[in-house]
Parts: C-alpha cells; structure tokens; sequence
C-alpha cells in the first residue's frame, strides 16, 4: 500500500465531502499504514495551519461518524501546498516536497473538473512520477464521446502499455456495498440466477434519486447536467455489475479487474443503440422550479428558487435536474425486458438502488418487485403481488458473506487506490461504450427533440408519463 496520498482540488466540495470524511473511517479501523501521510493542493494561497482549519471543519461536518481521534490522526498527517495541477514545474516541485524522496511510490487523487484532466495527466507525466505510482481520476471519463477517445489515446501516449496500470478512473458506485454484493447474490446462489432473466424480468430499473438541490455546486452542474454527472457513469456501472453474464474467477471468491472490465464492456456492447426518433419515447428530461426541499438530511427542508435563478446557474444553458433513458440490451439473456436509468436533484425522497418488475405469473394481476438499495446500509425488500402482502428479507438471506469490510464507497475507492487494485475503476472502453450508447439522446436533447419539463423542488417529479422506451 502506498503511504504517501496527494489529493487535487483538495479545497473543493468533494474533498471535503467524500474524500476526508473516508481517510477517517479508514485510519478509525487501522486501515492506513502508520507512516501515512496526505499532502492536500489547491489553487488557493492558505497555510498549512489555515487547511487543517478547513479540513477540520469538514470532518466535523461530514465525518463526525468517525471517532475524533480518527479525524485528528489525519489532520497530524497533513500537509497544504498550493500548486498548478496543470504546470509540470509546479508538480515536480510538489513530489519533491513530499519528504519521500526520488523513489518512494505516491497515489495521486485528481478531485478536479473532466476539462482538467488531460493537462493534469501532462503535467504529471512530465514531472516523472516514482515507479509504483497511480493517479486516481473522477468521472466522468471525457465530456462526450470525442473526449474520452482523446483521453484514451493521451493515457497511451503518456503512459504506454502501463496506461492501466497506473491511470484509474474511479467510480464510487463501485464502492457501494450493494454494488459489491451484487456477483454474489446472482451467482452464489441458484434462486436469483434461475430467475435473473427476461423470461420472468419484465423490467429493471436503476435510479439515483436525490432531495438535495445544488449545494454549492451550481459551476460544475451546470455545466455538466444529470445525465452527464450521474446516468453515463454511476448508472451504467450499476447496470453493468447487475445485469453481466457470468464472469470467470466469481467462484473463487472475486473475479480479476481485467475479467470485470471484459465482462462489463461485453455487456454494453449489447445494449441497442438508440436513434434519434427513440429519444422521444425512450427518454424524459425535466429542471426543478421553485418549492421546498423534503425534510431529510442535508435536503432539510431548504427552499429554492427556479433551478435557473441559482447562484451560478447560466440561465441560457438547457441543463437538465432530471434524466430518464429507457434502454435495450440484445443478448439471449435479456432480450424483451426495459432498463430504465433514472436520476434527478430535488426530489421528493433520496432513493438509490435498483428495482426488479418480474412478470406477474398464472392469475396474478402484477408481478412481484425486488428492492435492492444501492446507499447505506443493506436494505432489501420483496413485494410479492399485492403491495399489501410484503417480505422484509435479510442481507444474509441472499447474499452470504459480504465479499468486503463494510467501508463507505469512497473508503473503499480510496484503499483500492492506495492498494494499486482496478477493480473500483471503470475501464476506458467501458467507458466509451458509455458514451457511444448516450450520444443519440445528447445530441437529440440539444436539437430540442425531446421537450424540457419542470417540477417543483421537493416533488416526486414531472407529471408526464414515464418513457416506455421503443418496442422490445
């Protein structure tokens, strides 16, 4: 495990967010090894003394689930540089700096806009990294299509035959318990794979509600918009980890990063692509209005005005709160069942997780729905026919042994990282084929082809009817 964890954009919402609030959970379990060290940069001029005034903050906020001696053993760990993530001399000067010397691995984390990535890729090559190094990316890999094929070729340009190796791209949803389990609750046991099928899934669905509206984030949304920050990336690896056949190692306890990858990629090579005359059946767009946020944690009953009318909201932009896709995949496996991926901001309630419409069976008016919850602890539910009628199933019951100590997604996005293991990354051809699959609906939102609804901020959603998406 490398020891030594510089993060960029270390001032940012995520840092603060995610990315501290973990290293105290991890250091709280002896997770870290003792000669741990973080070395936070941003563009920011603040001292040392100034951050960990920040950082602490954060921790406080964020990360009070960890013991305080936890999040005080991170902040005597840590260090402040500002720094140009773009400039090489800057990133020279910084690796220099870390006390570790010439040869000493380090793990860079690249918290930072998708616009910034291949310069900070640049400026970190040149800079002559120590061997052993890594460099974790957020998603999205790319803004479009075009991008992330740049950004491919650039990581081998760069990097070489060692591109994978080194490069991550990381994706939290892959962290998600639930996300973890999924292989073995298909596979491990006969129940769920005999049915795992479209001869009795009439339909799946992903969704990544959220009550929460902006928080701070209006530059990055938008700019970006939901179906860019969540539906291309964290829903699609959902997909992929919840709907792929078979991959070989599963029995003997998890599959290899490259047999994910492979497994994840066939899958979204399946999926069929989208024309421009299915975007409007097969897709659904909507922004938040005005109204108050539901009474949940952060969300806390806040009212907000029109999504246009937030600071830092571009009002000429047409950037969707609400994204909804219907898609196809064509294998044996899943021909004639829907997928519908769904995310949105301020909605009525935080809802994360996948739900499973089997087709009703003999006399039955409907058929009966899995609820697998994708954030917090294991929440499974089964309806059988009746929504009166309801079996309330433990984790234990369909998954066995959880494959993973019970970590926070970005706990276990950032010991992977750490470790050097790719399995929490999506690889780049998944990722293309992500963006392969989404470009239609892009482009055909651009065009006005599919109209722009709205909702009032704390509401179930737009009223119209959901997409069907285009005949099976």
């Amino acid at each position: 495990m490398n020891t030594t964890l510089i993060i960029f954009g270390a001032t940012g919402d995520l840092a603060g967010r995610f990315l501290l609030p973990a290293l105290a959970e991890l250091a709280a379990v002896d997770a870290l090894p003792q000669g741990f060290s973080l070395v936070a940069s941003g563009t920011r001029d603040m001292s040392e003394d100034d951050f960990r005034d920040h950082a602490e903050g954060k921790l406080n906020e964020h990360g009070a689930d960890s013991p305080e001696s936890a999040r005080r053993w991170i902040l005597d760990r840590t260090q402040y540089r500002p720094a140009d993530v773009t400039d090489t001399a800057d990133m020279a000067e910084l690796l220099a700096e870390t006390g570790r010397g010439q040869d000493a691995p380090v793990t860079v984390y690249l918290a930072l806009p998708t616009g910034l990535m291949p310069d900070a890729l640049r400026a970190l090559a040149a800079a002559d990294l120590p061997s052993g190094s890594r460099i974790a990316m957020e998603k999205p890999f790319g803004e479009d299509l075009s991008g992330a094929n740049e950004l491919d070729d650039l990581l081998g340009e760069l990097f070489g035959d060692e591109a994978a190796a080194i490069v991550f791209n990381v994706d939290h949803a892959l962290g998600m318990a639930p996300v973890q389990a999924m292989l073995a609750l298909r596979f491990a046991n006969p129940l769920p794979e005999a049915v795992w099928n479209s001869e009795h899934i009439e339909e799946f669905r992903v969704l990544w509600d959220e009550a929460i509206a902006l928080e701070g984030r209006a530059r990055f949304y938008d700019s970006t918009g939901a179906l860019k920050d969540v539906l291309q990336n964290h829903l699609m690896q959902v997909l992929t980890m919840s709907a792929m056949e078979r991959p070989e190692g599963i029995e003997s306890g998890w599959p290899s990063a490259a047999e994910l990858r492979a497994r994840k990629a066939e899958l979204l090579s399946a999926v069929r692509p989208l024309s421009a005359a299915d975007v409007p059946t097969s897709t659904r767009r909507a922004r938040y209005t005005a109204g108050t946020l539901a009474d949940e944690p952060e969300a806390a009953g806040k009212t907000v005005p029109d999504y246009i009318e937030e600071d830092g909201v571009d009002g000429n932009r047409d950037t969707e709160t609400f994204a909804e896709v219907v898609l196809h995949i064509d294998s044996p496996r899943w021909a004639g069942t829907r997928f519908r991926l769904r995310t949105a901001k301020a909605l009525a309630h935080t809802r994360k997780g996948i739900e499973i419409l089997f087709r009703p069976v003999g006399a039955a008016q409907q058929g009966a729905r899995l609820w697998i919850g994708l954030d917090g602890p294991f929440d499974v539910e089964l309806a059988l026919n009746s929504s009166s009628s309801r079996d309330r199933l433990t984790p234990m019951s369909l998954i066995g042994e959880q494959p993973r100590p019970e970590f926070s997604p970005y706990g276990h996005v950032l010991k992977s990282a750490l470790e050097g293991e790719s399995d929490l990354a999506a690889g780049p051809e998944e990722s293309q084929l992500a963006w392969q699959i989404l470009t239609p609906v892009l482009e055909a939102w651009e065009a006005g082809s599919a109209p722009m609804e709205d909702y009032p901020a704390g509401s179930p959603g737009p009223e119209s009817e959901p997409p069907t998406g285009a005949q099976p």
